[in-house]
């Protein structure tokens, strides 16, 4: 059963949508079924208004109808389909579970819903290969309804996701939680990977055995050259003895994501080198990580950072001139050409309204809000300015953080990072 408190704010998610559609009418698709015989993952916005779990499913939300606010389209079980897709919830306990006032057989859509669409303003987002879909598309055409994808609703949603209710970041605690028990998994076993693959598999582990059934993306292992791609995911090269090893990975708990990046000397110990390129990196995060706060904008907050990184290039004589003037020609680009945060919540790189990004951002941040800090160092073949020692190199620390009502709360704090920290994580593996 559905916990009490999950049940109450999911009925008051649908409250604040459906007072937000006024006269109009939300109708809103679950997830594309999966490919193949693999694993169902709800889509966010349909997770998030239901909790209902199974593709194949609608949700209606129309304020006009006063016993009818909510109705939920469901599969009906279907003892032949289950014996070759598995289990379905069916209408019956979908009634008892999920915050609806109606439960339908899904089968019954175009029916139910036909008397309801004429002079109405819809909104609808098609998702691509929803079952649904061309029956809906279907209807909407017959009724002569042009279907709004933008506005409204879908803008109060994305409002709604921005700030972390109690609930929200409980699930985001654990999954950070079993993703910084797995990134320690790897650095213990950072001295006797010959593969990348093999610390994927490691990761992997450790969050499956901790429940984990879903990841958040595509786990990066990147080691050496490669970590200098920042969305590297092959994890098929060679660990070096003496690489830096870059794993960005993250777990999901309940639909939630957590990604956190930590860089570990597969050795167990910095070369110098190492160790002053990652003290730059270090010293630049944990400048943007205290600078979390409600009121600094996204683009505030990277300058922040920026001023650090740029600052301890220059003292490697890497980079040159006023700590200014490299801030406004973007000079520091070559090394870290990211963004130093995005939003984090259902969705790795999670909804935002267009209002906090860009250099001209009107909104600041905002307590409830999630956000990572995750300035990294690169360095290919193309920087030319530097000498080949710090070619081939990729660095990035990355933490996920909650901004509070007076500052901040690193909800990744407890996954090593310092030098020492990390130095011991990686040699405890072998004793």
């Amino acid at each position: 059963m559905m916990n009490n408190d999950l049940l109450n704010e999911l009925k008051q998610r649908q409250k604040r949508i459906l007072e937000n559609l006024g006269t109009d009418l939300l109708i809103l698709p679950a997830g594309a079924p999966p490919t193949g015989v693999s694993l169902f993952l709800q889509d966010d916005d349909f997770h998030y208004l239901t909790g209902f779990p199974e593709e194949g499913a609608i949700a209606v939300f129309d304020p006009t109808r006063d016993s009818e606010n909510v109705a939920l389209f469901v599969k009906e079980k279907d003892r032949q389909e289950e014996v070759w897709q598995g289990f379905t919830i069916g209408t019956r306990k979908a009634r008892e579970r999920f915050p609806a006032d109606k439960v339908y057989n899904v089968k019954s859509l175009e029916s139910t819903l036909k008397d309801r669409l004429k002079g109405r303003t819809v909104y609808y987002k098609a998702i691509q290969n929803q079952r649904q879909g061309e029956t809906l598309e279907k209807l909407l055409e017959q009724e002569g309804v042009v279907p709004r994808k933008s506005g409204g609703p879908f803008d109060e949603l994305l409002e709604m996701r921005v700030i972390k209710s109690a609930y929200e970041l409980e699930q985001m605690r654990r999954a950070i939680e079993i993703t910084g028990e797995a990134h320690h998994a790897c650095m213990r076993a950072g001295k006797t990977a010959q593969f990348e693959y093999e610390l994927e598999a490691e990761f992997e582990y450790a969050c499956k055995t901790r429940g984990v059934r879903h990841f958040a993306f595509g786990s990066i292992v990147a080691a050496g050259a490669h970590a200098t791609c920042q969305h590297y995911v092959e994890n098929n090269g060679p660990v070096g003895p003496d690489d830096l090893v870059l794993i960005d990975a993250g777990a999901k708990w309940n639909n939630y994501c957590a990604d956190i990046t930590r860089t570990f000397p597969a050795s167990g110990k910095f070369t110098a080198m190492q160790r002053d390129l990652y003290e730059i990196v270090l010293a630049s995060q944990k400048a943007g990580v205290e600078a979390v706060a409600p009121g600094i904008s996204f683009f505030e907050l990277h300058n922040v950072a920026a001023r650090v990184f740029a600052d301890g290039l220059k003292s490697l004589k890497i980079l040159h001139g006023s700590t200014d003037g490299i801030i406004e020609k973007n000079a520091y680009r070559d090394f870290w050409p990211g963004a130093l945060c995005h939003s984090l919540g259902l969705y790795v790189h999670d909804v935002m309204p267009q209002a906090f990004r860009g250099a001209d951002a009107e909104r600041k941040l905002e307590p409830g809000m999630v956000v990572t800090v995750e300035p990294g160092f690169y360095s290919q073949d193309f920087n030319h300015q530097i000498p080949e020692a710090f070619k081939y190199i990729g660095i990035r620390i990355e933490d996920d953080v909650l901004v509070t009502e007076d500052g901040h709360e690193n909800l990744s704090a407890a996954i090593a990072k310092e030098v020492a920290d990390v130095e011991a994580m990686v040699q405890s593996g072998l004793q």
